[in-house]
């Protein structure tokens, strides 16, 4: 079994469409006739549903309905650690059972339910990104339910298993949510969790169960093409999303790069810092911050990110190459030379 989770660090966009710099760069495809079959599952209700005083019934109940999801929830997505079967043993199911008498744990349920009375609106966001992804990727293997669940905070967003995709609701609650500070979320990052990003985040599992890669001995030119590629895919497959949002970045942040494209590259080809695998160096500008370093407070954190998916872009026009030769093309400096890349 394999677990691509896509982690709650990852991105620190906000969702606006009043900017039209910041709309998507790509034409819209017709994927009216792209068949993609997805069960949606709203396991969050039924788990809170259930009767502090007949837990053990309760699980047994989910346990026969979602056999292959039940006991991964509870001793994965929970943050309880593993629980020994049966559910029926009353000791095993302590903890569970103490957090439905937990003034918490309800709290948290009745903001869930408040801002998720039921999923439509997010069923069709990551139905038309699935529809996307058949489209330009027809040989990636979909999950084909969708199961919403609630992890305690636990900062689980999305990830895939098999053939699930779940999404943990507790973490889109948007960013005015006070607890959220209280699990040790940054405020720079809060922007991120809002129920908009839900589709993003599904896209995202998908891409890191197929491509991921990890920063070990990666040039800073090497891990903006990779974090480039991840955007130029998003972009492809949530047409109607924001480039600001899929990049990461507020509206503002966005406008600024666009302005400042010269500047921004120049800055990495000064001291050779490009090419520079010096961990310390390069994750200034990889890895989400509030700001990057020697760059105005105008500026995103996570700024390399945008010239890579810049190159990306002007690879993909200058070769004519699809999205799958693309994202599969392991030569980066070559990929880099080809792109003729210049801001």
């Amino acid at each position: 079994m394999r677990l691509i989770s896509t982690l709650i660090i990852l991105f620190s966009g906000l969702l606006t469409l009043t900017f039209t710099s910041c709309q998507s760069e790509e034409g819209a495809v017709d994927v009216s006739k792209v068949s993609v079959q997805l069960q949606y599952i709203p396991f969050y209700k039924e788990f809170s549903a259930m009767d502090s005083n007949t837990v053990a019934q309760g699980l047994v109940q989910l346990e026969a309905k979602y056999p292959d999801f039940l006991s991964f929830y509870i001793d994965t997505l929970l943050p309880f650690g593993r629980i020994e079967k049966p559910y029926t043993d009353a000791e095993h199911i302590v903890p569970i059972r103490n957090i439905f008498v937990h003034k918490d744990f309800r709290a948290l349920n009745d903001t869930v339910n408040q801002v998720f009375p039921d999923t439509k609106k997010y069923d069709e966001g990551i139905l038309d990104a699935f529809k996307h992804i058949k489209y330009y990727l027809p040989n990636i293997a979909l999950p084909n339910k969708v199961i919403y669940f609630t992890s305690c905070l636990n900062k689980w967003t999305c990830f895939t298993n098999n053939d699930q995709l779940g999404v943990g609701l507790d973490m889109f609650l948007g960013q005015g949510f006070r607890p959220y500070q209280a699990i040790g979320l940054p405020e720079y990052a809060l922007i991120n969790h809002t129920p908009e990003n839900i589709p993003v985040w599904a896209a995202k599992a998908v891409y890191n169960n197929v491509y991921e890669h990890d920063n070990f001995n990666k040039s800073l030119l090497d891990l903006m093409l990779l974090n480039g590629k991840e955007v130029y895919y998003l972009n492809k497959v949530l047409p109607k999303k924001p480039l600001s949002l899929l990049l990461g970045y507020t509206p503002e942040q966005f406008k600024w790069c666009e302005a400042n494209e010269p500047l921004i590259y120049n800055f990495f080809l000064k001291d050779n810092l490009l090419y520079s695998k010096n961990y310390q160096d390069i994750m200034r500008y990889v890895a989400p911050a509030p700001n990057s370093a020697g760059f105005p407070a105008e500026a995103p954190g996570n700024i390399s990110t945008y010239i890579g998916y810049k190159i990306i872009k002007a690879y993909a026009a200058k070769t004519g190459k699809d999205l799958p030769a693309i994202l599969n093309e392991t030569n980066l400096m070559s990929l880099f030379q080809a792109s003729k890349y210049k801001p």
